[in-house]
């Protein structure tokens, strides 16, 4: 029965589709099945016998790799995992995940055991994702960043002309009833004049969004800020809104009120476009390691193919009374949280909205820390 214990063992590890290295406390190694062979660019019959540090210790560029043995001996590691560069004999250059764990004996006799997996391929990819991923984010930025001055110069030269026109025409409206005159046409002015003040209001906001302030708050604080800013909406349209949130409970760090007003200009979308009595808006998030991972759904008539590829364009609306503006904002936020927001395209029935952005970012929260070091009580801001 042992030999065919030994047997059937030793099958698994020369079978092992990842390396496996065991050296013992003379630092010899006694086990190197195929893969590890492989990996590491020499013939089992090169390293079985030999010591790790005759082998790769001479080498400077495998520092790193060599740190992760002389860490777990030193300190007894169980579990170790680490990314690190290792340069083969052949003078490539290899990055390998290796997971390493002390191994103790009798006699207080200890080795290690390695496993090996070569990423080198996997890494590459992930780099050129976040290459890519950058330059959509910088294009993003560089748009965003035209789009506030853009917007901060309409609200500024059409500002005081609307006001002015409807204005006037309320005026003109009075003395034409007056002397008895029946015209529909100053009503058409000064409906147009409000509606021309509304996107003036919409793009000064945009504009006027201002500095990020960052608190901790949590996901349920933030969608239960937005959900009240839709509700008296919903009222002055007649409608209900019957609401379905399936939420984490867990904190995060960001400006809750900008948070909030991104998925507020969701939920509005949801609920202008639906033609029903009652609005179903659902919002779900999970977690998946540092970040959030939200969706917002409704069952309207969703987003049609031709409208799909514009509507985060600004002044971009499907509606005759739309200033296209709301999921620009919506985008706007959501990058300057570092996330991201996009629509599901293949969702169906009704509109899907994902979004994705980290629970603590780094790069603003190493400014609330300082910030609240230097000066209690005081956010930290970002300017956009």
């Amino acid at each position: 029965m042992t030999q065919l214990s030994d047997i059937i063992a030793q099958n698994v590890v020369e079978s092992l589709p990842v390396g496996l290295l065991i050296v013992d406390h003379t630092g010899a190694f006694v086990t190197v099945n195929p893969a590890a062979a492989a990996i590491l660019g020499y013939a089992r019959e090169q390293l079985l016998g030999r010591g790790w540090g005759e082998l790769f210790f001479d080498n400077d560029a495998n520092a790193r790799f060599n740190q992760i043995v002389m860490d777990v001996i030193q300190n007894e590691l169980v579990g170790l995992c680490r990314v690190v560069p290792y340069a083969a004999p052949s003078g490539a250059v290899l990055e390998l995940s290796i997971t390493s764990s002390y191994l103790s004996g009798e006699a207080h006799q200890a080795g290690v055991v390695v496993i090996l997996h070569d990423v080198t391929e996997l890494s590459r990819m992930q780099r050129r994702e976040t290459e890519i991923l950058k330059d959509i984010n910088r294009i993003q930025e560089e748009k965003i960043r035209g789009l506030n001055k853009l917007a901060a110069s309409v609200a500024h030269q059409i500002r005081n002309p609307a006001f002015a026109i409807g204005g006037f025409a309320t005026r003109l409206s009075r003395q034409i009833e007056a002397l008895g005159i029946d015209s529909q046409y100053p009503a058409i002015i000064l409906d147009e004049a409000k509606r021309l003040e509304t996107i003036v209001r919409t793009v000064g906001r945009f504009a006027a969004l201002g500095p990020l302030v960052l608190e901790p708050t949590t996901l349920t604080a933030v969608a239960a800020e937005a959900r009240s800013r839709i509700e008296s909406r919903a009222m002055a349209l007649g409608r209900s809104v019957a609401w379905a949130f399936d939420l984490p409970d867990v904190q995060l760090v960001a400006d809750s009120r900008l948070l909030a007003a991104a998925l507020a200009e969701l939920f509005l979308n949801s609920l202008e476009f639906s033609r029903r009595e009652q609005v179903a808006i659902g919002l779900r998030a999970v977690l998946r390691g540092d970040r959030i991972e939200a969706a917002v759904t409704d069952d309207g008539p969703g987003v049609s193919p031709v409208d799909a590829p514009h509507i985060f364009d600004p002044f971009y609306s499907s509606r005759a009374d739309g200033c296209g503006m709301g999921l620009p904002l919506a985008q706007e936020i959501l990058l300057d949280h570092n996330g991201q927001i996009v629509l599901d395209r293949d969702f169906s029935p009704g509109a899907r909205f994902t979004l994705s952005f980290p629970r603590f970012p780094t790069h603003l929260v190493s400014r609330l820390d300082e910030t609240l070091t230097a000066s209690p009580g005081t956010a930290a801001t970002k300017t956009p």
